[in-house]
């Protein structure tokens, strides 16, 4: 395990009561001197905003509330499912003297060399998406797995195979057979806004824990923690801890918002600060693998970076909003369509860019050979430059490219 700053990221698989976790990067400890306002000694500001006008809540709508708690939670826990994986592997015995050692010629084949099988038993959570069976999870949940089994609502089990994994998202489809099965309904992403509560349904820490339930707001969106090349990450408070990887993240209309992926954490416990996949870019890359049995996705050939205040104010932009190109590959879609370094990506389609992120998760969903407009901001002045999408390069590919 490798940490950075107190913090790691953690995936929400158990196996065999361990967590498994990468380092993050871009989360460090606030210093104490910031990490307080003291109000007595601000400033006060010539204007402020008004207060907002108080609710008045009364026994209708609190119960009204309520119930509507109540409702999602029962529906959705239908189709959340835990998943159970058991993944072999062989561990060869070990000479005690070492091999090659001087003591074999004596002892010959008195210390023989068997191979030994090791259970790694798994846990995690997954989404029913259709009647006939398949099922939404992440891929790190069904990963080198030997064999998976899907525990249902009604607490039984069935067998399921594998339809197909991506780990450039972190997503995978499963598909079971068995009657009875209760679909979840599919939101869109990316009216979510910032404030609106959810609920986390998932099977935390260990299997007579399943189909709990948490609520919680939508803390931001648009998050990167570099775990994968499509990334667009829902940021939540609902309570999320091991186990929960590939459950349910629920609107109150009762719609699956997003999959619940990864968490922040000093502890490797939940801290307040989880993430999920945008059921939009679930969906698309769901689809992809039930229809092709994989997922390509679509390249423009550019290193994006966001635009804070100093770039804003060199560039002479209006805000701190879209994608500058940091840099245009060679013998890419960028380059021949004339994309240049500085160039800052505003809109997409005409649809605004809020950032680098958000660039790459449009991009990326958008099929190889699509044809795109981009509005970009190039010397203060607005231009649209057309451009056809290529398709992103395997690792490798990338990792021999320029810069």
């Amino acid at each position: 395990m490798r940490r950075l700053k107190g913090y790691q990221i953690t995936l929400f698989l158990v196996i065999g009561g361990m967590l498994g976790a990468l380092a993050v990067t871009q989360f460090g400890t606030l210093p104490q001197s910031q990490a307080f306002i003291n109000n007595s000694t601000a400033p006060a500001a010539e204007e402020t905003t008004p207060p907002a006008k108080p609710l008045n809540f009364n026994d209708d709508l609190i119960r009204d509330l309520n119930n509507a708690f109540t409702t999602i939670a029962e529906n959705a826990q239908a189709s959340v499912v835990t998943i159970l994986t058991d993944r072999v592997v062989k561990n060869q015995f070990r000479n005690p003297f070492g091999n090659g050692s001087p003591f074999e010629r004596f002892f010959g084949d008195m210390f023989p060399a068997p191979d030994t099988e090791q259970h790694l038993r798994g846990q995690g959570s997954g989404v029913i998406v259709s009647r006939d069976g398949y099922i939404l999870t992440n891929n790190h949940v069904v990963d080198k797995a030997d064999k998976i089994q899907v525990r249902l609502f009604n607490g039984k089990k069935v067998d399921a195979k594998i339809v197909g994994t991506d780990r450039r998202t972190d997503l995978a489809v499963v598909k079971v057979e068995s009657d009875g099965l209760k679909p979840i309904k599919l939101g869109d992403s990316d009216k979510l806004k910032v404030g609106e509560w959810v609920l986390a349904i998932g099977s935390p820490l260990r299997e007579n824990l399943a189909h709990s339930v948490s609520s919680g707001i939508v803390s931001a969106k648009s998050r990167s923690l570099q775990l994968a090349s499509v990334e667009d990450f829902i940021q939540t408070d609902a309570a999320i801890n091991p186990g929960n990887s590939g459950g349910a993240l629920v609107n109150l209309y009762g719609e699956l918002v997003g999959i619940n992926t990864a968490i922040v954490s000093q502890s490797g416990g939940f801290q307040g600060i989880g993430f999920a996949i945008p059921i939009n870019i679930a969906r698309w890359v769901m689809d992809g693998l039930i229809k092709d049995g994989k997922v390509t996705y679509g390249y423009l050939g550019i290193t994006p970076q966001p635009v804070d205040e100093n770039i804003a104010k060199a560039l002479d932009l209006d805000d701190i909003s879209g994608a500058l190109v940091a840099e245009v590959h060679e013998d890419t879609p960028a380059e021949k369509a004339g994309l240049k370094a500085e160039d800052v990506i505003i809109a997409l389609d005409g649809e605004k860019i809020r950032d680098d992120v958000h660039l790459r998760a449009v991009v990326g969903t958008k099929k190889p050979g699509t044809k795109i407009t981009l509005t970009v901001v190039r010397d203060g002045k607005k231009k649209d430059i057309n451009v056809t999408l290529g398709e992103f390069p395997e690792p490798e590919e990338l990792a021999s490219m320029s810069g």
